[in-house]
């Protein structure tokens, strides 16, 4: 069986015709974003572009891109945050759904998390969402960007701060981004130093542990398994079964689960070996 929704922000797509007694349902996110580029003004090679696209941001030299420039520029962005997405999450079914039959055996598969990114030029496709994106001149070493902002050196692992232990810690910052275009805050958003409807962008919404800090959705690249929210969200609206709220309905792992048999769900095992019977 196969089954989709196309959504506002991205569209979703299940396939249970690959299940088989070691192999899981596929869900697969598809996004799809159109770059524009932002090219100093009058056709100048040269010019300034301020930080967050706001008149009151930091002026930030600028130059011209090149259609070599863009093309690579494009291509990095797209190979790399779908490769940091796609097939890190299995999302364990504790639903009788999409059971299926083996040689007189009956399976419950889990679903394994996958993620498409098309990339390509504003306005040639259906785009779910539209960045704008600067070049910096080679003296430039920071731009304040954001979710539909980007600037020419976020496919880069820069820094974004120091561990408790005066330690950098490195991001790609298009990865954060595309979090943020799955719908994912902030690490820290809803605690009581980044409540939701503050300021989100606030230092302290980045983590303030180093764990937080360390998360892609703080200032660094770990994963964390709260970041499959949005495959649990799209299974539940798939499936119509499960609450958010609910830790163990399409519960989150970072590692593969194999379809399980009745007796193993009735014993609540995880099966992360296979063969396992």
């Amino acid at each position: 069986m196969k089954t989709g929704l196309c959504l506002r922000t991205y569209n979703i797509d299940l396939d249970t015709d690959v299940c088989n007694p070691h192999n899981n349902a596929d869900l697969t996110i598809t996004l799809r974003v159109g770059f524009r580029q932002i090219n100093p003004a009058g056709a100048a090679a040269e010019g300034t572009y301020n930080d967050y696209g706001k008149a009151t941001g930091t002026a930030r030299k600028t130059i011209k891109w090149t259609p070599p420039a863009w093309a690579l520029w494009k291509t990095n962005f797209v190979i790399s945050a779908q490769n940091y997405w796609h097939g890190k999450f299995w999302l364990v079914n504790n639903f009788p759904v999409y059971e299926f039959e083996r040689a007189g055996k009956k399976y419950r598969p889990n679903i394994w998390c996958r993620f498409k990114l098309i990339g390509e030029d504003a306005g040639i496709g259906p785009d779910d969402h539209v960045i704008d994106v600067v070049r910096l001149h080679r003296s430039e070493t920071w731009f304040g960007s954001h979710s539909t902002l980007y600037d020419s050196l976020d496919t880069k692992m820069v820094q974004k701060g120091t561990d408790s232990a005066g330690k950098a810690i490195m991001q790609r910052a298009h990865v954060h981004e595309i979090g943020h275009l799955l719908g994912m805050a902030h690490v820290d958003v809803g605690k009581a130093h980044c409540p939701p409807g503050s300021d989100t962008n606030a230092a302290a919404c980045y983590g303030v542990t180093d764990t937080d800090s360390n998360s892609v959705m703080g200032q660094g690249m770990q994963l964390r398994a709260s970041q499959a929210n949005p495959w649990r969200k799209a299974i539940m609206q798939l499936s119509g079964k499960g609450s958010e709220s609910v830790a163990t309905d399409w519960g989150a792992k970072l590692v593969r689960h194999y379809p399980r048999l009745p007796e193993e769900v009735a014993a609540n095992l995880a099966i992360t070996r296979w063969p396992h019977r």
